[in-house]
């Protein structure tokens, strides 16, 4: 316990020297009888003076030091508590977009794509255990589902509950979802946060200029990739199947090298969602890496 006392104000022991030239002071007086040796007979002097017994006259000044020692030890500020070390702390944020569109329902992963994603996403947040956390649905538009928070626990009860038609809009606006972290992480004041966009496509019209503006920030883009490339078809209410204006049944295919350009130009990393957790070790990996150079990955995208 003594190694960890700490003193928040430990000029004051200096205040320690006066004290003791005092006490010193007060008790070469009274052993001399005080000035009345200066001016009587000697002679005299056992019958002016009454003199008590010796802890008698050191009681006073015993009680005189302690009480100025605790005093000064009480200015000086004495502490038991542990300082924090923020050197050690995780302070790293994450934005997480999850996309809602209806090509999530497809069942080429069993029992469909956002169920996959969901039950990933929790695997995610159990590992994350510090920092901070954020989650955006997304399908034609894009919302905020929880701040920037370290309370991942309320995020997964969040996250069980997103289903694709829960969306106002249809279609899938990842660059509004890109829109959308930059603002949270803006808000909370982040310059070098982390975003992972779990989706099954990347095509929007407005992408790479949200994508430039997240990089100019110093955030990096991570995809989880969701699907395959053979694809499935989605199922409807009524037992059938999503169909097109044309009356061909919709099947939607993990477009991966477009994932995998849109991860490289975000400067971050692709990975593919895996029924095993080497998914999830390639996430935890690359989240793991720095902020954005200031020379060629922090360069603006041309667009």
């Amino acid at each position: 316990m003594l190694l960890e006392l700490q003193l928040l104000r430990p000029l004051w022991l200096l205040a320690l020297l006066p004290l003791g030239l005092l006490l010193w002071h007060w008790h070469r007086h009274q052993g001399r009888g005080g000035h009345w040796q200066d001016i009587c007979d000697p002679r005299l002097l056992p019958w002016l003076l009454i003199r008590g017994g010796g802890r008698e006259r050191r009681f006073p000044l015993v009680l005189t030091a302690l009480a100025g020692t605790l005093a000064i030890l009480a200015l000086a500020g004495p502490a038991w508590e542990r300082l924090e070390q923020p050197v050690f702390r995780d302070t790293s944020a994450l934005v997480i977009a999850l996309d809602l569109s209806r090509s999530m329902d497809s069942t080429d992963l069993a029992p469909d794509r956002l169920t996959r994603a969901r039950l990933k996403l929790l695997d995610l947040l159990e590992h994350r255990r510090e920092g901070q956390t954020a989650l955006i649905a997304y399908a034609g538009r894009a919302f905020a589902v929880t701040p920037l928070t370290d309370d991942t626990k309320t995020i997964a009860a969040l996250a069980q509950t997103l289903e694709t038609d829960l969306m106002p809009s249809p279609g899938s606006r990842p660059d509004l979802a890109l829109d959308q972290a930059r603002a949270l992480l803006r808000q909370a004041g982040v310059r070098a946060g982390q975003v992972l966009l779990i989706t099954d496509s990347a095509e929007a019209p407005g992408l790479d200029t949200a994508l430039a503006r997240l990089r100019a920030d110093g955030h990096r883009l991570h995809l989880l990739g969701v699907g395959s490339e053979d694809g499935a078809p989605i199922r409807t209410a009524d037992g059938g199947f999503l169909k097109d204006a044309a009356g061909a049944i919709v099947i939607p295919r993990l477009d991966e090298p477009a994932l995998q350009r849109l991860a490289a130009e975000g400067g971050g990393s692709y990975v593919r969602l895996a029924l095993d957790n080497r998914d999830l070790e390639g996430l935890i990996s690359a989240l793991e890496r720095g902020p954005l150079n200031d020379d060629t990955e922090r360069s603006p995208l041309q667009v």
